[in-house]
């Protein structure tokens, strides 16, 4: 017995040596390496803590961590428009979800940086849609204004609450169109403060009785306004020649439905745009080629944060959205040009 487990452990160093070689002389196939782009560093802006467009930054960040354990991604809320505007000029912005329609931004922004090229200091393209933005214009049911004509043809001394950029702008073309100005609507007793009407701290405004009317545009449901139960009501945006001036600027005919909130108790037309997920002119063609892919198989978590994904990102929105980004000039990134025409959404 001791001769035979002799000769078998003999048998075995002689045979070992022999089965390495074997084995060593032909490698098995190995994974190819990864193709992506490795630790990469981005930054991501969205708005105001606790609004539903840094809610939806915030998941767009998650997935592509959840993607790409080695990549770097910063979610930042800002305070206002004003703070993310500026960190795009000083470069320290990679992606970000956009405040206004372009057209927009650049006649209400870059009066305040007249020093440099704003239009060039700010370019972006478009990465993909996130979600659809309809302008409420809120009045206090006591005003007794049934539109917004009402404002000017009553000569309403209103009390009106509006972000300082883009929205009170969007209202001094409405005073415009309807033949007045902030100075004549002083004069007969209207005020301005600025908010963000479309928070909690708008609703605060309206109930307390600060702001008696505001503008403001944002998805729906918009929920800070979900829980009002106070006299509140929107008024339509449904005059040709208004409708006009917004598609000028880059908005479209929407509708915000009957029951969106407990006061709107049937369908209220008004104007709408689409918020973006944009990106710095200069990214790296295969990072923003990968944050799509990222966000497209982690599309739960992007839905389960906001459901205005889940009809976003579609192959009919998408193709949507790149229409629209030729029409306005905004142009789309070529990285995310070749995701979607890998995918076969747009040609």
């Amino acid at each position: 017995m001791v001769i035979r487990r002799r000769a078998l452990l003999a048998l075995c160093v002689i045979l070992a040596p022999a089965i390495l070689l074997l084995a060593c002389g032909e490698p098995a196939p190995t994974a190819p390496l990864e193709e992506r782009p490795q630790n990469v560093e981005l930054t991501l802006y969205g708005f105001i803590a606790g609004t539903s467009m840094q809610l939806r930054a915030d998941a767009i960040a998650e997935a592509i961590r959840v993607e790409y354990p080695d990549w770097k991604v910063t979610s930042i809320a800002v305070v206002g428009s004003a703070q993310r505007t500026s960190k795009r000029i000083e470069g320290e912005c990679d992606y970000f979800l956009t405040g206004y329609p372009r057209l927009l931004e650049i006649e209400a922004e870059a009066p305040l940086h007249p020093e440099i090229d704003f239009e060039q200091a700010t370019a972006y393209s478009l990465v993909m849609p996130t979600s659809p933005r309809y302008v409420h214009f809120f009045a206090m049911g006591k005003t007794g204004l049934t539109s917004i004509r009402d404002i000017v043809d009553k000569k309403y001394p209103f009390k009106a609450g509006t972000g300082a950029g883009g929205a009170k702008l969007l209202f001094t073309k409405i005073l415009e169109y309807y033949g007045t100005n902030w100075t004549e609507a002083e004069s007969w007793g209207a005020k301005h403060e600025i908010i963000h009407i479309a928070t909690s701290e708008g609703v605060e405004a309206l109930q307390a009785g600060r702001v008696d009317i505001g503008l403001s545009w944002c998805g729906i449901p918009n929920p800070p306004f979900m829980g009002v139960t106070f006299d509140l009501k929107l008024l339509p945006i449904d005059d040709p020649g208004l409708v006009q001036v917004f598609e000028a600027l880059g908005y479209y005919e929407a509708t915000i439905p009957a029951g969106t909130y407990s006061f709107v108790t049937e369908d209220i037309p008004t104007v709408g745009d689409t918020e973006l997920l944009a990106v710095r002119p200069d990214m790296p063609e295969d990072v923003v080629y990968y944050t799509l892919k990222a966000l497209f198989n982690h599309k739960d978590i992007l839905v389960a944060a906001h459901t205005d994904f889940e009809t976003q990102l579609t192959p009919e929105a998408i193709a949507a959205s790149v229409a629209i980004s030729q029409r306005t000039g905004v142009p789309c990134h070529p990285g995310a040009l070749k995701f979607y025409r890998e995918m076969g959404w747009v040609e």
